[in-house]
């Protein structure tokens, strides 16, 4: 039903002015304005049908048929052709107006002739195809942009930080990305990678972060027997190094060196050989911070520190969110052939989450919530147990008569831990959200394990 409402009769300017065939009624069919256009494809003036029924002119054949009791009986707009006594066709659209009440008041008609019709229908056809051709081209385009970026980029720092990624991508100068585990480091560098020059080169990565530090410089440059370094593999192409925050000083030295003289030996070789590949990093930490702290070689950092780009995590991104928690329920849904919907508490227990692990970890919960479901519509109560939001606690749920204060804060103590062993499962990822070290994490488990 359309939501228009009137609450007097509609005003002459709007009639006098217009250069339409617009005709009002009432709710008894009698017709109360008409516009200076109102009458001449049925013979009659505009002074002649106001005042006139809408019925009586339809029993003249004047109006074949008449529109105005097919709209108060559908109380919708309503579309058709009439038969004038000249034997000429008009396209009539009626549409109602509502009182305060809900009920249709008045009736408000416009007709075109049929011929007009066929100059607009020309029109129309030109623009469907104009629109056909732009289709398939906005097509090709997602398929180039979102489609094999995999994510969804809806908030404007995601769309900042891709948009500067691509604006760069032509230039061939080191990016350095931010951001947590999860945010899109890795698919930014891709899509970097295919909008270069480079792109029809090799696109190759190394994980600084677990990668034993004795094999580091060997993945880079080969031993010169069956091992063949990245370096050459990656030769006019691109090499992404993720976590180069986790390289130890003594391998930042080896990296700075090899970027300077961009020229490596293989073993124990008398030939030096050169390499040109295109150097994207990423970090979780930050450098600025560790350089200060003489953890990060100064001299790689302004190697690399050239263009800086930072993926915010998803919490900072809730427009991504909003579109990626639906955006998955469709994909895995279609993946193991399921029909789960979210409740309105489900998806907003989702949307308050935390989710240090950002859009992996969204993953990896959206797909449990599909697998695991036994109802169609998922409520809260289908999350994983780690993941359900206990009540806040508060004073009164401690118990603080006849207790010291150090007894209170090991309750407390204990209690986060609980939470945060359920919530992040690693004690290296409790040490992480928590702010302590990770051994402190395993020695305050151990004390209240047996409490």
């Amino acid at each position: 039903m359309s939501s228009f409402y009137l609450e007097s009769n509609p005003t002459p300017e709007v009639f006098d002015s217009s250069q339409e065939d617009l005709i009002v009624t009432n709710r008894d069919g009698i017709i109360i304005k008409a516009s200076k256009q109102s009458g001449a494809h049925y013979g009659l003036t505009p002074e002649e049908l106001l005042g006139a029924s809408v019925y009586d002119l339809e029993e003249r054949g004047i109006f074949t048929p008449a529109i105005t009791p097919l709209v108060m009986k559908e109380k919708k707009k309503v579309v058709l052709v009439q038969e004038t006594p000249s034997g000429s066709r008009e396209l009539i659209m009626g549409f109602p107006l509502f009182d305060g009440a809900g009920d249709v008041e008045f009736v408000v008609s416009y007709s075109y002739e049929w011929s007009e019709l066929l100059v607009i229908q020309e029109y129309l056809d030109g623009l469907e195809a104009e629109m056909a051709s732009l289709k398939e081209e906005l097509s090709r385009l997602r398929k180039e942009t979102v489609e094999t970026s995999g994510l969804i980029l809806s908030s404007r720092p995601s769309l900042e930080a891709f948009s500067t990624g691509f604006e760069v991508a032509e230039l061939d100068v080191p990016v350095m990305v931010y951001g947590e585990h999860g945010t899109g480091k890795s698919t930014l560098a891709k899509e970097i990678h295919k909008r270069s020059g480079r792109k029809d080169q090799a696109f190759l990565s190394l994980d600084c972060r677990t990668i034993p530090e004795a094999l580091f410089e060997r993945e880079l440059v080969g031993d010169g027997r069956e091992k063949i370094g990245l370096l050459s593999v990656a030769d006019g192409g691109t090499l992404y190094l993720e976590g180069i925050d986790r390289l130890p000083l003594h391998l930042q030295t080896r990296l700075a060196a090899l970027l300077k003289d961009k020229e490596f030996r293989v073993g124990d070789g008398p030939e030096m050989v050169p390499f040109d590949v295109r150097l994207i990093c990423s970090a979780e930490g930050d450098l600025a911070g560790a350089v200060k702290d003489g953890e990060f070689l100064c001299e790689l950092y302004y190697m690399l520190q050239i263009v800086p780009i930072e993926l915010r995590p998803l919490m900072e991104r809730r427009e991504d969110l909003t579109l990626l928690i639906p955006h998955f329920l469709e994909v895995f849904n279609e993946k193991h052939a399921r029909e789960r919907e979210l409740s309105q508490e489900l998806f907003d227990a989702l949307m308050n989450l935390p989710w240090p692990g950002n859009i992996d970890e969204l993953q990896n919960v959206m797909e449990r919530l599909v697998v695991s479901g036994r109802e169609q519509v998922l409520r809260p109560d289908h999350l994983p147990m780690e993941y359900r939001l206990a009540p806040a606690s508060t004073l009164s749920d401690i118990g603080l008569d006849g207790r010291s204060l150090p007894s209170i804060l090991e309750s407390v103590e204990k209690r986060v831990l609980k939470i945060a062993k359920q919530r992040y499962g690693t004690t290296t990822e409790m040490a992480k959200q928590l702010g302590i070290s990770q051994p402190s994490v395993v020695r305050k488990l151990k004390k209240y394990e047996d409490t």
